[in-house]
Order: structure tokens, then C-alpha cells, then sequence
């Protein structure tokens, strides 16, 4: 009875998980779902999103261009700062800065297109030209993040925005493919925007213009090829495809909403902390099969040989012991 560790057994595998947990949090990822360690063992493909991952999502403006004489480069603004009044997305974000002094009554965002509101009983949408004026057809001025702004009667303007890659998005791709792992990226913006940025990352695969049901089914899809896929986003249209992915992380910068729904969250900007992340989750793995076998090991040479009577009392506390400290001593080597 006190030469066998049953101790040993319990605390091989929740002390390296701790341990794993804690160090995780140093680096700024934070874990809010128990299996993930577990899961990101087996992740060989990853999929991440654009504008606010991938990119800084510190979106700017840079060009407005009216397409109706009569109406001011002020007026465009005010408008598109007052239909984006109250949202978090980064596109409204871009807005911010710029003064409305009307408010926008109804206002609707619709996913993967833009928003709309009246203003003095107008009707006015922002978004792609497809959603803003569907009744033409638009040609984009450049290449570049493009935004009409229209009423019921005409197009108004367009509204060129700009965002940076973030620094650490290269050092991140590059991590993942030394650990064989696929990276695609997914993105609801233009496909010659998308393709720029998948160039100059090296991504493996990218597609553009899809909407959040598309990006679902494309991880449905690998998943059924029998891929793990791990989901990086940040906003609240990712959320389909973050809840349908075998783990997901979700930004700092993102809404509450996806933040609660994602398995982890990366704190901080440095997207180079993910791929660590699955490094140590491959260590959390190896250092929970030693500390099994040794507490196995320990307890079935242990047992015969105190049944034998060949361990006296005092021999058995130790070794019951030294087996514990051996487990959790192990455990933080992960730390």
C-alpha cells in the first residue's frame, strides 16, 4: 500500500499541462480551452485570414476619387464615418478620425459586403461596388482596398484604404513550413490584393473573395481529406469558419464575441508565438509519455518486489515519494 504511486499516474499528465499553460501565457497566448494541446499536435495545415491577422488591420485613407460632380471629398468622409459610427471592424476603424455630424439611422452591416443607413432619409451603403450599387457595373480604379459609397440613385465616390503586413507575419509562415505545415490563406478581400500579400509571405495556397461561408467549407473540405486545421482570425465573420476548425485562435484585436468563441487568443501582436506554441505543444506531448511510462514503470517493478518483502517500510515512503517528485520535476522542464 505505500510503495505504489497512484500519485504518480494522476500527476503525469495535468502538472505538464499547467506547466505548458503558464509558459504559454509568458509568451502571450492565451488558452481557454483544455483539449488544445492536445489538438495542436496534430494541426498539418493552418489558415489564416487577412485584414487584421495577417495585416496590421491599422487601416488608413488614402484616396478618395467622386464620381459625381457636386459632391466634396469632406462629404464622402463624413458620410462613410457616420454609416460606420459604433462598429469595431477595422474598416470602421479607418473612419474614426474623420467628423460626422449627422447619425445614421438603421444602420445594418452585412458580412463580406458593407454597411448601409439613412442619413436625412437618404439611403447609403458602403462597401463593395456589387453591394453599394448593384445596378452597374464597376471596375475597380487600381489595385488596392477599394470602397464605393453609393445611394439609391447613383455612385458617389470611391475610397481607397491601406494596411501594412505585420512584421512578425513572415517569421510566422516561415516557422510553420520548417514544421511541415500548410499555410493558406483565406480572405473576403479582392483576389489580386490576396495574391499580392500570399507573394510576399510565400504562402502555400491562398484564395480570394470569399464569404464566411465559403471559408467554412473550405475547411470542411480539408478536414475531410483528413487534415487538422488550425484557424487564425480576428473578426466577427471568421467566427463560423473558427468554430468549424479543429483549433482556432483568435487575435488580441478581436471582438469579444470571437475572442470567447476561439480556442486561444494571441495577446500580442507577434504572430511568430503561434507556431512556438505548436512546438511546445509537441514537447507537452513527449514529456507526458515519460512521466506515464516512468510511474507505470516505478509501479510495476515496485509492487512485486514489496510483496516479496524485500522493501522494508521506510524504503517504500521513499520511493513513493522520489516517484511524485520525479513526475512533477519533469513537468517543468516545459516551463
Amino acid at each position: 500500500l505505500v510503495v505504489t504511486c497512484p500519485c504518480a499516474l494522476s500527476l503525469a499528465t495535468p502538472t505538464v499541462l499547467t506547466a505548458a499553460v503558464n509558459r504559454l501565457r509568458q509568451w502571450g497566448v492565451l488558452i481557454t480551452r483544455s483539449q488544445v494541446l492536445e489538438t495542436l499536435n496534430r494541426i498539418d495545415c493552418v489558415v489564416m485570414d487577412k485584414t487584421g491577422t495577417l495585416t496590421t488591420g491599422s487601416l488608413t485613407v488614402v484616396e478618395v476619387q467622386t464620381l459625381n460632380e457636386g459632391i466634396l471629398h469632406a462629404d464622402v468622409l463624413a458620410i462613410a464615418a457616420a454609416l460606420e459610427a459604433g462598429s469595431s471592424h477595422p474598416i470602421a476603424r479607418a473612419f474614426s478620425q474623420f467628423e460626422h455630424h449627422q447619425l445614421a439611422s438603421k444602420r445594418a452591416a452585412h458580412i463580406g459586403a458593407g454597411v448601409s443607413g439613412y442619413i436625412d432619409g437618404v439611403s447609403y451603403r458602403l462597401g463593395s461596388p456589387g453591394y453599394a450599387f448593384p445596378s452597374a457595373h464597376y471596375s475597380y480604379p487600381s489595385t488596392g482596398l477599394w470602397l464605393m459609397l453609393a445611394n439609391d440613385h447613383r455612385a458617389l465616390a470611391w475610397i481607397k484604404l491601406e494596411d501594412e503586413l505585420r512584421q512578425s507575419a513572415s517569421t510566422c509562415i516561415d516557422a510553420f513550413k520548417s514544421l511541415g505545415i500548410k499555410t493558406l490563406l483565406l480572405s473576403g478581400d479582392r483576389r489580386d490584393n490576396v495574391a499580392v500579400a500570399a507573394a510576399h509571405l510565400g504562402l502555400d495556397e491562398w484564395h480570394g473573395g470569399m464569404l464566411p461561408g465559403d471559408k467554412l467549407e473550405f475547411v470542411r473540405a480539408l478536414q475531410s481529406k483528413g487534415h487538422s486545421v488550425l484557424m487564425v482570425g480576428d473578426g466577427i465573420n471568421d467566427l463560423p469558419v473558427l468554430s468549424g476548425a479543429d483549433v482556432s485562435c483568435a487575435m488580441g484585436s478581436a471582438s469579444q464575441l470571437t475572442q470567447t468563441k476561439a480556442d486561444c487568443v494571441l495577446l500580442g501582436e507577434d504572430l511568430s508565438q503561434i507556431p512556438r506554441a505548436l512546438k511546445l505543444a509537441k514537447t507537452v506531448r513527449r514529456v507526458i509519455v515519460q512521466n506515464l511510462t516512468w510511474a507505470l514503470g516505478y509501479n510495476l517493478c515496485a509492487l512485486p518486489m514489496a510483496v516479496a518483502g524485500w522493501v522494508p517500510p521506510w524504503l517504500a515512503a521513499i520511493g513513493m515519494s522520489a516517484s511524485s517528485l520525479v513526475v512533477v520535476l519533469n513537468a517543468l522542464r516545459v516551463r
